[in-house]
């Protein structure tokens, strides 16, 4: 009768601290604490009645029994990887694509048709989240997400700087005028993520003003309240655009000022170099400048930072 195996996740530790040589490192990549991971090392030793790695402060090397170990589990482990991860089609590639629904729906896929016929051969998987989530290593994946730079292991880079504006419905409009001053705090519409202070100053309110609207966790779902009538929202130009065109959304009035976070592309170092990584982001890129053009032609009809 065969021994009892270790438990998987002891070896995912195992691996990635061997690979990095670091348990913070290794942590971060499987969304652990590093306590966590020091456990799952401390239990395989425990169970395999070796020691396997050799503590200097915050850097770990392997042991002669470890770098053993890892020997003899790269096999089983690269087989395990590959029966849930299984290669694709030799002329097809997959690259996940990691972002939130409203950028998803209101910014990227329009104009993802163009990507998609000029590169066929590389299948999109979109992943709409407020988490960012890791994937297992080398997977192609791209991250775009809004928000503010962070000190982190990946690759992370400003595509653009979105405006902030105020938009309603061309009834609203209508009935409360374009005088923020005059507008009822009970209209003013809330993103529950979005700090509004420098467009509220910009529009000439104190800095005591509170939005006192209903409240939204979802920019997207903001907008279609707005729509609705049901008050004046703080969105982002990338996101109201198609509304704006349309004519279903107006702007509340003139005030318009850079967002206090920006659209950012995020890469994991061990995935950017892959062919199908650098296609999109070329790609991307590209959708960012022509955006950063229509934004500034946006500006320029309007009293940037004026009510």
């Amino acid at each position: 009768m065969q021994g009892k195996l270790p438990p998987l996740f002891t070896l995912q530790a195992f691996e990635a601290a061997s690979r990095l040589g670091s348990f913070s490192k290794a942590a971060d990549e499987l969304s652990l604490t590093p306590g966590a991971i020091s456990r799952q090392i401390r239990q395989l030793e425990d169970w395999s009645s070796l020691t396997l790695f050799k503590r200097q402060g915050p850097k770990v090397s392997l042991t002669d029994d470890g770098a053993a170990l890892l020997t003899r589990l790269a096999g089983p482990l690269s087989a395990l990887h590959q029966a849930i991860y299984p290669p694709a089609d030799a002329a097809t590639k997959t690259l996940h694509i990691s972002t939130l629904a409203s950028i998803a729906k209101e910014w990227l896929l329009p104009r993802l048709a163009s990507f998609s016929a000029a590169h066929p051969h590389i299948r999109l998987i979109i992943d709409t989240d407020y988490a960012l989530v890791r994937p297992a290593p080398r997977v192609a994946m791209v991250a775009i997400r809004h928000g503010a730079r962070q000190s982190t292991d990946q690759i992370c880079e400003t595509l653009f700087t979105d405006r902030l504006l105020a938009v309603t419905s061309p009834e609203v409009r209508s009935r409360l005028g374009t005088d923020a001053r005059l507008w009822p705090a009970s209209m003013m519409l809330q993103h529950l993520s979005l700090d509004p202070a420098h467009w509220l100053a910009a529009a000439g309110l104190p800095e005591d003003y509170s939005l006192q609207g209903q409240a939204y966790n979802d920019a997207d779902v903001l907008l279609e309240a707005a729509q609705h009538s049901q008050g004046i929202a703080l969105g982002r130009l990338s996101i109201a655009w198609r509304r704006l065109q349309a004519g279903s959304l107006v702007l509340a009035n003139n005030t318009i000022c850079p967002s206090s976070r920006d659209n950012l592309l995020v890469l994991r170092e061990d995935s950017a170099a892959l062919p199908e990584v650098q296609t999109f982001t070329t790609w991307l890129r590209e959708q960012a400048r022509l955006w950063q053009m229509e934004m500034d032609k946006f500006d320029s009809m309007h009293q940037v930072g004026q009510g």
